[in-house]
Parts: structure tokens; C-alpha cells; sequence
């Protein structure tokens, strides 16, 4: 077939027919020629300033973050990766890399370009082996549907748009995740594309000091992520419930209180059924059942959801201690597949937090994570309640993901995610729609993070960032911090990937090795020189 005909051939023609047309100014800091000629190299794709995709193209998840990048590339296989590396190396350009664009802080977008890799979304299983090999921007929705096809199952996410590159790289919570393990913890070895264009394996015995630290140590530190291959538990129904409390009047707010004293005896760390995944929300909402009309005013409840990986018999007997607590109500319970289960939890009968009909496009969202590892006196548990209740909007949505099981149990030097004695992670949503409103939903936000300042361990969970914390590294990472910085020196030696929360060296005097949390084996491997991975037919 002459080139003439050809698709890809034909597709830049008219992109470059189309910059020919634009501002010379947008082509100062990228020369026209120098895009045309990574264009015709890429499988993928370029979007500019100016192009008719460019302004939905550059948004992220949360309005709040509007970044106008230099440049968007779309990388539909693994050596466009390398080809925007190249062109941001070239033009001393600043890069940021977007899988999903899910970032609290906004890191998965800049001012100079952005690699965009959510189109290295493939998800194959091995079921004889139950292993699945998935690309960096797969979906949750798109990897758990995967899954569920086969009978097998690895902790995901809640959120059905966010990718696995940031989510694995931050630790990765989920509602199988005291089951389980954090996402991961089910890692068995990744492939990544460092600053020169250069590919590394990274497992427990290659590499392993990469292995480490990318699982937990932040996204866009050390590469990009090309793909991940986990390893797979087999998993059939199991058994999901929603329980809530209404909180309008003052028995109601006593009936709530003594429902956190249960769930904080009998329900958390070493008391937590390995078996039972608890989430618990305070929230607003229409009311405890389905379809009323959607002008109904919106209320505060205490909310606990969960899922229990086990029979409808075993579970319902887990949560009898809660079902039998004073004012509770069971909005529902059933036994279906985790694909199922992992969106009612959230969404059935009302999403939380609950937005109406009208409001069409995503709200702005602003959030703080504080985990908990004490326990709390009942006049704790009803500040929270009180402090929730004064919400400046209906729209604040507060939770705490349980801990426990799977999570704690493993070693906590086996990776960079080191929050393993944490009881749970508290955390604050808050959302607003116009401008105006924002201050009072900010201030609501801080107030929060006042109250919680004598009950937190100090500790962030890394993919739930602020912009405004100082002390990040020890926030995020603890003691990890000097070895992941160690990691980050042997891996991106010119220090390419750098963000405003990257991994820098702790600001402890003397402290310029790798800590005790690593382990002997990835000390070792920190001498060692990088192991690439050979190309395809070498």
C-alpha cells in the first residue's frame, strides 16, 4: 500500500497542516519542525495550544487545578514514552506524567509537558498462573470487569476512573484490602522507563531496590510506569451491607457515638476479622432509602459500609454486634461479586457525597488525610460528630478507611508504604461549585485538621497530598525517606522527575543512608549497578 494511504501517514498530514496555521508564539519553547518530527516517530498523538481538544484535554479530575501545559502527548505504546522523554530532554522542557489525573494536589499536570499514558490501559490474565499483567493507565473499572470475568481479584480501587500508576505507586487502598494487602503488596514486578529512555524490570530479586521503593514511594519520582503484574487470589461473591445512623437529634448523636465506641472495641486493629473491610462515613444525605424526590433537603448521617470476604452467613453474624446497636438502620445487604459490591458500597441508594441532578459538571474538591493509630474517648468520637454537622454546605464528606489484617501484618520494611500500625485513615472531602464558596468550605477543611491534630500519628497516607505541608517526606514516608532518596539518586542520577512534593533527602543531620526499615537485600542492591531489561528479540 503506498504511504499515501496510509492512515497513520494521512492523520499527521492534517495535524501538521493544522499547526502550519497557528500562532508562530506557540511554537517559542517547542520549534514547529521538531513537534512534526516526534509526531511522525509516535504511534500516538500531539495536542497544542490551539488545537480544538487542547482545553478539555489539559483538565484534570478536580477543576481546582488548571494547568495549561506547553504540550500533551498521548502515548499509545511503550516508545512513544521514550519519544516524549526525548522531546522534553531535548527542549529542557519540565514534564509531568498523567495516568488517571486523579492527584489531590494536582501533580499529574505542569506548564511544560505532559505525558499523557492512559492509553497503555491493556489488561491480560494468565488464570492457570493468576497472574494479570496491566498497563499504568487501565482503569479500575476496565481491570476489575477483567478480573471478574476470570473469578480472580487483586485489592483496586474505589474510584472507578483512577489508573493503576498512581494508585500502586501510593500504596493503594481498597475494600479487600484488610483481606488482602494493599495494592501493592500484590505487586510481583513492574516495568519502568527511566529519564533516558531506558526500561528496568523491577522485582524482589532484580533490581529490588527500585521494587521497594516505587511501591509506596509516590508516582513521578523515579520513571514512568509502563506496567505492573500482580498477583491474583481467586475470589467469588461475597457479602457487602450499608448501615446508618441518622444524626438530627441529640439521642441520635448519642446513639452515634456509642456506635464508633463498638466499631473502635470490637472492630479495629488486632479485633478486626481479617475477613471484614470497614469503611465509615459521615455524610449528607436525602435519607436511608431510595428514590426520594430530588428536592429533598439533605441530612447528616453516620454511615458504615463494608465487605466481607466470606458467606452471607458468616458475614451477617461479623456485623450482628452493630446491627443490634440502638437507632441503626440497615439500608441494605446482599451477596454479589466485588465488581458489583465496590460501586454500591459508595453509590447505593445515593453517592456520597451527594450532589443533585443540576449539577452536571465535577465540583471543585479540596481534602487532608490523618491517620489514627490510638484509640479515642467517647467525647473525641462526638467532637468529630459536632464538628461535622457544621459543615458550611451539604456537600463535605468525612470517612475513615479501617486498617488491619493484611494491611498491618505485613513487614513494614517490605516497601515504601510503612503506615502498618495504623488503626485507620481519617479523611475530609471538601467540595464546592462557585468561587464565592470556597473559603468557607477551606476553613471548614483546616478547622478539621486542628481537631484531629491531637489525635493523629503525623502520618499522610502519600496518595491523599496537600500542597501545603511542610513536612511531606516525614508525613508520607517516615523513615523510608532517606533510602527512597537513595533509590532516586541510582535511578534518575539528572533528576528529571521532579515535582514539588518529590522524594528529597530528610532534613535529619547525619541521616544520608538508607534507614533500618529498608531491608539487607535492597541495601545490597542500592551497590549494585541497574540490571535494564533487554529489548524485544535481543
Amino acid at each position: 500500500m503506498p504511504i499515501q494511504f496510509n492512515r497513520k501517514y494521512r492523520r499527521d498530514l492534517a495535524f501538521f497542516a493544522h499547526w502550519d496555521q497557528l500562532d508562530d508564539a506557540l511554537f517559542d519553547r517547542v520549534p514547529r519542525e521538531r513537534l512534526k518530527a516526534a509526531q511522525a516517530r509516535l504511534q500516538g498523538y500531539i495536542v497544542l495550544p490551539g488545537d480544538p481538544a487542547y482545553d478539555s484535554d489539559r483538565k484534570l479530575a478536580n477543576p481546582v487545578f488548571d494547568a495549561y501545559p506547553t504540550v500533551i502527548i498521548y502515548c499509545e505504546v511503550e516508545s512513544d514514552v521514550a519519544i516524549a522523554l526525548e522531546l522534553a530532554r531535548g527542549q529542557k522542557l519540565p514534564f509531568t506524567v498523567r495516568s488517571g489525573g486523579h492527584c489531590t494536589a494536582g501533580f499529574s499536570a505542569g506548564a511544560g509537558a505532559l505525558i499523557d499514558v492512559s492509553h497503555l490501559d491493556d489488561a491480560t490474565v494468565d488464570v492457570a498462573q493468576a497472574i494479570a499483567t496491566v498497563g499504568t493507565g487501565c482503569p479500575f473499572k476496565k481491570f476489575d470487569s477483567v478480573l471478574a470475568a476470570c473469578g480472580l481479584h487483586v485489592p483496586g480501587g474505589e474510584c472507578e476512573d483512577v489508573c493503576i500508576g498512581g494508585f500502586m505507586q501510593g500504596g493503594g487502598y481498597g475494600f479487600t484490602s484488610v483481606t488482602y494487602g494493599m495494592n501493592c503488596d500484590n505487586v510481583i514486578d513492574f516495568r519502568m522507563m527511566l529519564a533516558d529512555g531506558q526500561i528496568v524490570t523491577a522485582s524482589e530479586t532484580e533490581n529490588a531496590d527500585l521494587w521497594w521503593a516505587v511501591r509506596g514511594g509516590t508516582g513521578g519520582n523515579f520513571g514512568v510506569l509502563l506496567t505492573v503484574r500482580y498477583r491474583l487470589v481467586p475470589l467469588g461473591a461475597v457479602f457487602g451491607w450499608a448501615l446508618i445512623w441518622p444524626l438530627q437529634t441529640e439521642p441520635d448523636f448519642e446513639n452515634a457515638t456509642d456506635a464508633l465506641m463498638t466499631l473502635q472495641s470490637r472492630y479495629m486493629l488486632e479485633n478486626l476479622d481479617p475477613a471484614l473491610n470497614i469503611q465509615v462515613s459521615l455524610c449528607f444525605q436525602p435519607g436511608t432509602t431510595a428514590n426520594l424526590p430530588s428536592d429533598t433537603p439533605l441530612q447528616p448521617y453516620l454511615m458504615v459500609r463494608g465487605l466481607y470476604v466470606g458467606s452471607a452467613s458468616d458475614g451477617q453474624a461479623a456485623i450482628q454486634p452493630l446491627c443490634d446497636l440502638p437507632g441503626v438502620i440497615l439500608q441494605w445487604s446482599k451477596m454479589d461479586s466485588f465488581f458489583t459490591l465496590n460501586d454500591e458500597l459508595l453509590n447505593v441508594p445515593y453517592s456520597m457525597p451527594w450532589f443533585p441532578p443540576e449539577v452536571t459538571s465535577p465540583p471543585c474538591e479540596d481534602k487532608a488525610s490523618r491517620y489514627v493509630s490510638r484509640p479515642l474517648t467517647p467525647s473525641e468520637w462526638r467532637g468529630l460528630l459536632d464538628y461535622f454537622v457544621s459543615s458550611p454546605n451539604t456537600w463535605s464528606y468525612f470517612y475513615m478507611e479501617f486498617y488491619g489484617g493484611a494491611i498491618n501484618a505485613y513487614r513494614r520494611d517490605g516497601n515504601a508504604f510503612v503506615h502498618r500500625h495504623a488503626a485507620f485513615n481519617a479523611v475530609l472531602d471538601v467540595f464546592w461549585l462557585d468561587e464565592v464558596d470556597r473559603p468557607a468550605a477551606e476553613n471548614f477543611l483546616l478547622g478539621w485538621m486542628d481537631y484531629m491534630a491531637p489525635m493523629w500519628n503525623g502520618e499522610i497516607y502519600q496518595n491523599y497530598p496537600r500542597l501545603d505541608e511542610p513536612a511531606y517526606g516525614a508525613r508520607y514516608w517516615a523513615d523510608a525517606q532517606a533510602g527512597l532518596y537513595a533509590v532516586k539518586t541510582k535511578y534518575d542520577p539528572s533528576h528529571a522527575f521532579t515535582f514539588a512534593q518529590e522524594v528529597r533527602p530528610p532534613p535529619l543531620e547525619g541521616q544520608t543512608t538508607a534507614p533500618a526499615t529498608m531491608p539487607a537485600g535492597v541495601k545490597r542492591a542500592l551497590s549494585e549497578p541497574i540490571a535494564y531489561a533487554q529489548p524485544p528479540g535481543a
